[in-house]
């Protein structure tokens, strides 16, 4: 039995050695892994380095593309400044011109007909008529262009534009651009609002073609050599010479290719050339024709070599190597990753994206570095001190809870949320300032911006600046609020933070009148509703800033007190919005004044003149009175 208890022993103390040993392997797993995901991820998420990611993918686009022959089933028909030439109208395009040419494709047995051209105006009746006979005659199809709501037209000409197509097959024109540098990518095929589908999507639709739902990458065509358009291009006063069979079968997309007119920038552009619209156009319809996808790597085969790539460069570092040597095998196997990337494009192969698996290289070169140099340099604690230095320590403690939501960059992100906005004014301030001396009149001022901030402070708000006499206060913020309860307890404060500003006037102004100053009527707006917050301005000044209608809103109802006869004291008007009086209506009283019409909304705001029915004892240190 002795033999067997140490055996136990024995079996246990290797068991914990085994473990032991196991714990730095299973670091270095994590290392890899976590580098890999935030190589993976950030170009994902964080606008910079995605459109460092896109603009590497938009170079080997650029440079490397194979080069393939024409396009044997779209050509263009290019309407230049020659085809202006032989038309009677520039703008609008001649409409006679462009029946004619839809008479000779059709003569000339074309498989389809894109107009790139938008119909928006009217031109002369018989032309415009004559163009809306050929649209619709049978045989060939023709298919037009259409406007998204967003796009920059007047009520007339959309009226127009659908009058002009009614029967029409049509499909939208508008291009998915980058948001970040307003590069063509993606094509959207399908309106997000009613699903209309878009210009090249209805062709291939009116061809028998099937057509993705979803939005997808253009897989770029290069034209068999630089210079050399990826599809047939002949200009449009020429239509009528070309030999019939050079069009015959084929979809023929027609369009204006002007110098700065609809032109786009594209992965294929280079030296900052831009790509006409149209031809945007005959790209996605001969992917769709081809039912050709992207050749970029897939988010599987994307995140797999990322990983290599991390388990490379943590490998590299494991093994010790003098920085200058680690350095130098670093840059060499990122030179070897885009030499045979490109290489490998060029050749017709798959693209490769080359920003996440070189973070993951260098990420795990320097994360595994730092993690065998320095293991302990983060403290919780001194980070919240350094809060604490700028902040209250219990808004520190809830930055600091709810960091990964506020903060971004070391600042606080933009970021949508609900809260109250709290306006006020002094009435008369103008016929004041003019009264006092600058001494007396900043005394003054002074005196009574401080006691404002500090009611506003014992009610859990936030002074986010000063507009002269004016107060602009917000609870509910910076930490967005997540319940409807939470909501409304800021709306409420904010209505007993103005309550407690008016009575305490009652002490300021027996004060000022002592010292021969003048007495106040303050004004208040406050509101409830959405709203974004965010930080602006440089290094040089920044400042947390409200957006939105609400704190509008808050500062119309401000205003809006001057055409409201009662007070809620003899110091003080309270005007409050709808959704902030039904947070507090229950325990206070109040009148309805009115409703507001605002600028971009259908409905009326209705507003309260909140009364104070419950005045705060004279003991309170709020009240401003003396006990």
């Amino acid at each position: 039995m002795p033999g067997r208890g140490f055996q136990a022993i024995g079996l246990a103390r290797r068991l914990r050695l085994h473990i032991r040993g196991w714990a730095p392997h299973c670091m270095v797993v994590a290392i890899v892994l976590g580098i890999a995901a935030a190589s993976f991820g950030l170009p994902l998420i964080l606008p910079p380095l995605r459109l460092a990611d896109e603009s590497f993918s938009d170079l080997m686009i650029g440079h490397f593309s194979p080069p393939q022959p024409q396009h044997r089933g779209v050509a263009m028909v290019a309407i230049g400044e020659d085809s202006f030439v032989a038309m009677a109208c520039r703008s609008p395009v001649d409409r006679a011109f462009l029946a004619d040419l839809i008479e000779r494709l059709r003569v000339a047995k074309v498989r389809a007909i894109g107009i790139d051209i938008l119909f928006d105006q009217p031109t002369l009746p018989q032309n415009d008529e004559r163009l809306r006979r050929r649209l619709n005659d049978p045989g060939v199809p023709v298919v037009a262009i259409s406007a998204l709501e967003q796009t920059v037209l007047t009520e007339r000409q959309q009226a127009f534009l659908q009058s002009f197509l009614a029967g029409v097959p049509h499909g939208y024109a508008n291009l998915a651009k980058d948001t970040l540098d307003g590069t063509v990518r993606w094509h959207v095929p399908a309106a997000s609002g009613d699903g209309s589908p878009s210009f090249p999507a209805r062709l291939a639709s009116v061809l028998g073609v099937a057509v993705p739902t979803e939005p997808f990458r253009i897989d770029w065509r290069n034209g068999p050599e630089p210079g050399t358009s990826p599809f047939p291009v002949y200009p449009a006063e020429l239509v009528h010479l070309l030999p019939p069979d050079w069009l015959a079968g084929k979809v023929v997309l027609v369009g204006t290719v002007l110098s700065g007119s609809d032109r786009h920038r594209t992965p294929l552009s280079s030296l900052g050339a831009s790509m006409p619209g149209v031809e945007i156009q005959a790209q996605v319809l001969a992917q769709l024709l081809d039912g050709r996808t992207s050749r970029r790597l897939t988010a599987g085969e994307q995140a797999l070599l990322t990983l290599a790539a991390s388990a490379v460069g943590v490998a590299l570092a494991m093994a010790g190597p003098p920085l200058w040597l680690l350095a130098l095998a670093g840059s060499a196997i990122l030179a070897t990753l885009w030499s045979g990337s490109a290489v490998l494009f060029a050749s017709g192969g798959a693209l490769v994206p080359l920003l996440a698996p070189s973070l993951a290289l260098g990420g795990g070169i320097g994360g595994m570095t730092a993690h065998r140099s320095l293991r302990e340099r983060t403290d919780r604690r001194t980070l919240m001190r350094l809060f604490a230095n700028h902040v209250s320590e219990p808004v520190a403690d809830e930055i600091w809870r709810e960091r990964a939501t506020f903060m971004a960059g070391g600042q606080p992100r933009p970021q949508l949320l609900t809260a109250t906005v709290l306006f006020s004014d002094i009435r008369g301030f103008t016929t004041i300032c003019e009264a006092l001396p600058p001494d007396a009149l900043i005394h003054w001022l002074d005196t009574y911006l401080n006691k404002m901030v500090d009611i506003a402070s014992a009610h859990d708000g936030v002074v986010l600046r000063f507009i002269g006499d004016a107060v602009l206060a917000v609870f509910g913020a910076p930490v967005a609020r997540t319940s409807q309860a939470e909501i409304d307890a800021d709306a409420s404060r904010a209505v007993d933070c103005a309550l407690a500003m008016s009575r305490a006037l009652e002490a300021l102004n027996q004060r000022w009148k002592a010292e021969s100053l003048p007495s106040i009527v303050i004004r208040i707006g406050i509101h409830t509703g959405p709203l974004v917050a965010g930080s602006l301005g440089g290094i040089r000044h920044r400042e947390y800033s409200l957006l939105g209608d609400t704190a509008n809103t808050a500062a119309r109802l401000e205003a809006y007190a001057k055409e409201v006869a009662g007070k809620t004291t003899p110091w003080s008007q309270i005007i409050v919005g709808e959704p902030t009086w039904n947070a507090v209506r229950t325990r206070l009283d109040g009148t309805p004044v009115g409703e507001l019409m605002l600028r971009g909304k259908r409905n009326p705001v209705r507003v309260w003149l909140v009364r104070d029915g419950d005045p705060l004892s004279d003991d309170d240190p709020l009240s401003g009175r003396s006990p």
